[in-house]
């Protein structure tokens, strides 16, 4: 008589699918991490830590830690006053300009226009270009003796205008040209926009005898509110930095009437040696984009 035996098998626990699957994520993302963290978080660090000593201008070395002395001698600067003065001026007017300019290019693109491949093309390579290479491409247009703009003033027995060196009109001459450069970001933002608009919304509006105006201002601007807020965002964000065209073209002049935050920063550090104020300088920008951000976002939420 044989006598069988049951070997009881325990079940092998199985690991959660999310487990592997997030080790996978993190091993992913931990370059993209090390990278903002070296390159990002750190830099504000140390740009905080720096604004609260005091430094000496020939050696660099740290003298110790003075406070809020940095942030009271900016409010002290009229020219740190100007600085912010023609930073948050340059935004607004490069939004009058940069926003309005790049929802009309996106709609003609977007549309049946027979030349809205070349016109696509002169969008991107704008964006495309070295910001140095465009600066110094529109320091010729602007030249008061041979230059494009100029050339065709006198064409038409108009006066020459100092665009670069009058102070009324070097910082329009600055936003102009970072329109033309910028541009094409906002205009991919807007098509991005423009193509999840559904064209039946358009078909039925025609229908009921909308014209195109009145369809735009009853379906397409609306449906395309959060484009439109983030095209500010980013706009605001790229003027509150902008550096290359007041360095090349204007020195932050004439009469600090281009001078904004990013440069006056540049003149504090390696001008003037003065690591501290530049700090705090950086410090009061990186403050300025938060707020923005904020705003941003609160609208972004209400709108959802």
């Amino acid at each position: 008589m044989t006598i069988g035996v049951r070997h009881r098998v325990r079940p092998v626990a199985r690991r959660p699918a999310w487990e592997g699957s997030s080790r996978a994520g993190w091993l992913l993302v931990t370059p993209l991490l090390v990278g903002l963290g070296l390159f990002q978080f750190y830099p504000i660090v140390v740009a905080g830590w720096q604004s609260l000593q005091s430094f000496n201008p020939f050696t660099g070395a740290s003298r110790g830690y003075v406070g809020l002395a940095n942030y009271s001698a900016l409010l002290d600067d009229p020219q740190f006053v100007a600085a912010l003065r023609n930073t948050v001026l340059y935004i607004v007017l490069t939004l009058v300009v940069e926003i309005p300019l790049a929802l009309g290019l996106a709609q003609l693109i977007n549309s049946r226009l027979p030349a809205r491949g070349l016109l696509r093309i002169m969008v991107i390579a704008g964006l495309a270009a070295s910001e140095t290479v465009a600066v110094l491409v529109w320091n010729q247009l602007y030249d008061p003796t041979h230059g494009l703009f100029n050339s065709a003033l006198r064409m038409v027995s108009l006066d020459a205008q100092p665009f670069l060196t009058s102070p009324s009109q070097a910082l329009l001459a600055i936003v102009v040209m970072s329109a033309w450069k910028n541009v094409g970001l906002a205009v991919l933002i807007f098509l991005a926009g423009l193509q999840n608009v559904p064209p039946e919304l358009h078909e039925a509006a025609s229908l009921d005898g909308a014209g195109p105006v009145r369809r735009f201002r009853a379906i397409t601007l609306p449906l395309l509110r959060r484009y439109v807020l983030v095209a500010l965002f980013v706009s605001t964000i790229s003027g509150t930095r902008i550096f290359t065209p007041v360095n090349l073209m204007t020195q932050g002049g004439p009469d600090d009437a281009t001078t904004n935050l990013t440069y006056y920063a540049y003149q504090q550090a390696f001008q003037y040696s003065s690591h501290g104020v530049a700090a705090a300088t950086t410090v009061c920008m990186l403050v300025l984009v938060c707020v923005v951000a904020l705003i941003q976002g609160v609208a972004l939420r209400e709108k959802t």
